[in-house]
């Protein structure tokens, strides 16, 4: 049976939002963080950088005239630090209504794609379970990916010996992390999907700072559209289109047996 299916809603009414964003002072977790913030949401950035993030906090607030808007600081690729920062986030915040992993890198190793790409996004994700299952309504995980027809067509394998090979590790084990992830947290009535952002302007790639835009409207339009926000365990484009997947290539089980070794 896959793991693509829908949880049953409860009581869905007009609420603000508490919103937690790795990697969201800068590229595609800036943008997600301003459609929420458009929205009155409760937001709070993790950064590795302070000036980037008090800039980030402050353009935002400017744009959005939503003086909520915070940020953390601290290296999630660091499994210690990334319990710090989830208890930091704790002492303000009594629960956690969306989680949008975006933080990450093109990786230059091998370390540098489990570490950042992987599990940083697993540990944050396991390590504020009890916050999103306080959601007064289902809590939503996101985590930021590539596009679909690399993870539909590029095969599942464990080297990592070129940057071809990093880029197709990366996608196809962060497709089988939602998997794992929508299955381990199904009875915290938590629906965690993947979301390609689509182009968006950043210090990424050479490509992305040409790219002109800065909107990623899709995680806020899931997180709202009640005939998507109880889906989990799914794909959705910047169109917030839910995108079908090989679900016998990227099943619960087959995620469990190639991921228990990293996680």
């Amino acid at each position: 049976m896959s793991i693509f299916k829908q949880i049953d809603r409860r009581n869905n009414m007009t609420k603000q939002l508490t919103v937690l964003i790795s990697g969201g002072t800068s590229g595609v977790g800036k943008a997600i963080a301003k459609s929420f913030a458009q929205r009155n949401a409760d937001v709070t950035l993790i950064g590795r950088n302070v000036a980037r993030a008090q800039q980030a906090v402050t353009e935002l607030q400017q744009l959005t005239g939503n003086p909520n808007i915070s940020y953390l600081i601290g290296d999630l690729a660091d499994k210690r630090a990334n319990q710090k920062l989830a208890d930091e986030f704790k002492l303000t915040h009594a629960h956690l209504d969306v989680l949008v992993n975006s933080a990450g890198s093109i990786p230059k190793t091998a370390t540098e794609n489990i570490n950042l790409n992987l599990r940083s996004h697993y540990w944050l994700t396991h390590n504020l379970v009890d916050l999103l299952s306080a959601a007064p309504t289902m809590a939503h995980v996101f985590i930021i990916t590539g596009m679909p027809l690399a993870i539909y067509l590029g095969p599942i394998y464990e080297r990592q010996n070129t940057l071809l090979d990093r880029g197709l590790w990366l996608l196809t084990h962060k497709t089988l992390l939602v998997r794992l992830l929508a299955d381990q947290l199904s009875s915290h009535h938590v629906a965690v999907n993947a979301l390609f952002p689509g182009g968006v302007q950043s210090n990424l790639s050479s490509w992305n700072q040409s790219v002109s835009n800065n909107e990623v409207l899709a995680a806020a339009r899931v997180v709202t559209d009640p005939q998507l926000q109880t889906i989990t365990g799914g794909f959705f484009s910047d169109k917030a289109r839910s995108i079908s997947l090989n679900h016998r290539k990227y099943s619960v089980a087959r995620a469990k047996k190639i991921l228990t070794p990293y996680l």
